[in-house]
């Protein structure tokens, strides 16, 4: 009874801290505050849901759900790092933050309580312009049902090499490119676009990265996608706006269980 009221109190906390009008470091506050502590000296990284930090490095990483939307899962280093733009994801060694991100699909799936297929999932990074949390994290939620039709429709104009997609995407010029691999460990989404554009990490800021399971003649591949503030009129980059939080996507007609169900 003790514990689940303490559980009970920590989401209370971190609902507090991760509405709209959440202060820049509430996501810092929530995984050192209480995550790291409570999984120290209570081997329950409580109210996060998971924390993996490697004997003898600092960059490990928690995982947490979104107490408003039990769906959506976010990937947080357990060091600070301010963003895409953190010089740390620039070097030899780095932690593969999107590769371990793709593994929260199955705590989505759990939550949900069936096996969602992975080609209406996403996960994205927002840039400097484009977010509201000023330490680093990764979205893994659902993809939002037109632009994943969308995507699906310019598959075949989708390469290996970076190109503008054909169409705006979401109003929004994006550049995309194909990796094809089922999973998304070594990709490295933001190297690539650091190397593709010539960019610094300073420069990095003011892009957004996002990473899109999907197929291509029927074998498994992401789709990297990437946009920068400023290409469009009111463009800031914020290609979290790809997802949805709330998987709509999930209870629609095509959709293959209903929550709960």
């Amino acid at each position: 009874m003790r514990s689940r009221v303490y559980r009970g109190a920590l989401l209370s906390v971190t609902a507090l801290l991760l509405t709209g009008c959440a202060r820049s470091d509430a996501l810092w506050l929530v995984t050192q505050d209480l995550c790291q502590p409570n999984y120290h000296y209570r081997r329950d990284p409580a109210p996060c849901q998971q924390i993996y930090q490697p004997p003898g490095s600092g960059q490990g990483f928690s995982v947490l759900q979104n107490p408003r939307y039990q769906y959506h899962f976010i990937l947080v280093p357990t060091q600070a790092m301010a963003g895409i733009e953190s010089i740390a994801l620039s070097r030899p060694g780095r932690t593969d933050y999107f590769g371990y991100a793709w593994l929260m699909r199955y705590r989505l799936m759990a939550a949900y309580g069936a096996d969602v297929p992975e080609d209406k999932l996403g996960m994205a990074i927002n840039s400097a312009w484009g977010r509201s949390q000023n330490q680093l994290h990764i979205h893994l939620t659902c993809l939002r049902e037109d632009v994943r039709r969308q995507l699906q429709a310019e598959r075949p104009y989708i390469n290996e090499q970076w190109r503008p997609l054909p169409d705006r995407l979401l109003n929004h010029t994006y550049y995309a490119r194909r990796v094809m691999q089922p999973a998304a460990m070594g990709i490295y989404p933001i190297a690539s676009v650091a190397r593709y554009f010539h960019l610094s990490p300073p420069q990095l800021a003011e892009y957004g990265v996002a990473l899109i399971p999907t197929t291509f003649s029927g074998e498994k591949g992401f789709i990297l996608l990437t946009t920068r503030r400023g290409w469009d009129k009111g463009n800031r980059a914020s290609v979290e706006s790809l997802l949805d939080k709330g998987c709509e996507i999930l209870t629609a007609p095509s959709a293959v269980h209903a929550p709960g169900g």
